[in-house]
């Protein structure tokens, strides 16, 4: 009988080819997201309640390094040795309640892409520990593990003031180096870092870059007491498993670039602005949906899904858009494009009263003007958007303009006999006795 070790067929990757298909598909400043996602977990965990006044992350991006630290209270020692150095997520391993860094690859991938050497300090309450690796050297090793450089239990609680992580990643790559020194880079950056997580930083946590506190725009919608945004809740079930969606759809400033939907995972935005098929634009099924068009550059829709269990949430393995195939995305997608399709009538009517000559009858316009801008956490829940009353326009015979020039001196004359005070009052009034006395006879 053969040796059975000859029955044997080595399918272990290599550690240098696993590490260039993990990065391969993946940007620059998603990496760097995903290691702001990794903080973001630390504050879930230390605030149950989501409120995360106080809370700061820190980002640089230097030269010749890339550091990143928080105050969001620190990796335990355990989680960190039995998950957050692991590649994916181990079979029962519990999951931050709500998490954001969900398939366990984040933070190794962003640290292989974007340096040779990282070191990575963490403090908890009760303990603090350094892991530093070469990862050229690391790639030589026969086994896939990491070694605590320093690992320190603590007898006595540290205040949570000096808890947290940095992360320091040196030296970098050269075509990172180049892009870290790119304003444009740089600009892009802190503006998918604001946009990422929106909701966290609305809720009190602070995200500096670079030095500079990072702004962002609370997410609002026009209402007034005649327009109001639809507003929708759904639950789905994966035995008892809970899914929540919570969708909004209607008007806000005109702007082509920002006109769209925009979906959130457990509060990481995930997709923004879409304008494409995949969250119902172009739909021609049950409910008809146009494809996008700058006429509809006010519209705006809000797909928020949260669940206690990540890894039911409809997002890719990058978090940079929506898994089309999951059927509770698919279920929610058909709820959208019922929402979209009121607010797109009423943008269409819109369009079609600015189109008009006559200048003194806009009612729509009138009616978006009076509206204000809404919190989204203060829009009542309504099944469809509510368009004003006055949406219903006129048909109004069809008019054109009548231009032509003549001498002031005469002008004024005519002004003066007619007793009116506008010139454009000049030439309606020499019209209609014209057209009385000639056409009508």
């Amino acid at each position: 009988m053969p040796n059975a070790e000859n029955w044997i067929i080595d399918a272990n990757p290599t550690k240098d080819f696993f590490i260039s298909m993990l990065i391969k598909d993946i940007g620059t400043t998603r990496a760097i997201i995903d290691l702001v996602d990794n903080c973001v977990d630390g504050a879930r965990r230390l605030r149950t309640n989501g409120d995360y006044d106080g809370l700061r992350i820190e980002i640089e991006t230097a030269k010749n390094h890339f550091q990143i630290s928080d105050n969001c209270g620190g990796i335990p020692v355990d989680l960190a040795r039995e998950y957050a150095f692991r590649f994916g997520r181990p079979a029962g391993m519990a999951a931050t309640p709500h998490s954001v860094g969900q398939f366990g690859v984040g933070m190794k991938r962003a640290l292989f892409k974007l340096g040779k050497k990282f070191r990575i300090e963490s403090t908890t309450q009760t303990s603090r520990f350094v892991v530093e690796e070469d990862v050229e050297k690391w790639k030589q090793k026969e086994k896939w593990e990491f070694e605590f450089r320093e690992l320190e239990p603590r007898r006595q609680r540290v205040a949570l003031s000096e808890t947290g992580t940095t992360i320091r990643v040196w030296p970098l790559h050269p075509t990172i180096a180049e892009s870290f020194s790119l304003e444009t880079f740089r600009g892009r950056l802190a503006a998918e870092l604001s946009e990422a997580h929106i909701q966290s930083t609305s809720n009190g946590l602070e995200i500096v870059f670079n030095g500079i506190p990072l702004q962002h725009q609370n997410l609002v919608l026009f209402q007034s007491q005649h327009m109001k945004p639809a507003h929708r809740r759904l639950v789905f079930y994966d035995g008892t498993k809970r899914v929540n969606v919570v969708l909004y759809a209607g008007i806000a400033d005109s702007d082509p670039s920002a006109a769209g939907w925009y979906v959130f995972c457990n509060g990481r935005l995930v997709l923004s602005a879409d304008q494409t098929t995949v969250t119902g634009w172009g739909e021609t099924r049950e409910e008809t949906v146009p494809k996008y068009h700058n006429q509809f550059a006010r519209f705006r829709g809000y797909a928020f899904f949260d669940s206690r269990y990540a890894s039911l949430l409809p997002w890719n393995t990058t978090k940079t858009g929506v898994d089309s195939d999951s059927p509770r995305y698919r279920a929610t997608r058909l709820e959208m494009v019922k929402l979209m399709r009121p607010v797109i009538d009423f943008l269409n009517r819109l369009d079609a009263e600015k189109d008009r000559e006559i200048t003194d009858d806009k009612p729509l316009q009138s009616a978006v003007k009076a509206a204000k801008p809404a919190d989204l956490e203060d829009i009542a829940t309504r099944p469809l958007f509510l368009a004003p009353k006055a949406a219903v326009v006129k048909v109004l015979p069809q008019t054109a303009r009548i231009q032509y020039a003549k001498p002031l001196e005469k002008v004024r004359l005519a002004q003066k006999v007619l007793k009116v005070r506008t010139l454009r009052e000049v030439g309606e009034k020499t019209f209609d006795y014209f057209y009385k006395s000639e056409c009508e006879s």
